[in-house]
């Protein structure tokens, strides 16, 4: 098994997101992708996904790709999201990429996308390296 299989499989035994239902792989080095089979417990009135359930899709696949090129744990210090449209068409994707690699700090992107491609919300975030 390779060091990328070892992350994803540390990274998809996570009790919260396994609790979520997302699911997340290394792409490459500095980006990372969740996914997320959309149901009735992720959705608000309206059968629209839930604004948290986006946050945790942005900060699993930032954190993720942060992860990606630091090889240490990290926590996240700062997250912003932009809901663009609706999120309703299953399965989500969160696509993160590191655009920042300081010593301590890391900064991300990431796209949520619909299940027809289009992109629903964007965010962006800070992930402080913890050196232990």
């Amino acid at each position: 098994m390779d060091e990328q299989e070892v992350m994803e499989q540390m990274l998809n035994r996570d009790p919260f997101m396994t609790s979520i239902g997302i699911k997340t792989k290394i792409l490459e080095e500095g980006k990372a992708e969740s996914t997320l089979d959309l149901e009735g417990r992720h959705m608000r009135l309206g059968n629209i996904a839930n604004g948290g359930v986006i946050c945790s899709m942005i900060d699993m696949a930032g954190g993720s790709a942060v992860l990606s090129t630091t090889r240490k744990n990290q926590v996240t210090t700062d997250l912003h999201v932009n809901f663009l449209s609706p999120l309703v068409k299953s399965p989500a994707r969160a696509v993160g990429q590191v655009i920042r690699k300081g010593r301590n700090i890391c900064v991300a992107k990431v796209e949520v996308f619909d299940g027809d491609g289009k992109l629903c919300s964007y965010g962006t975030g800070s992930w402080f390296i913890l050196n232990e």
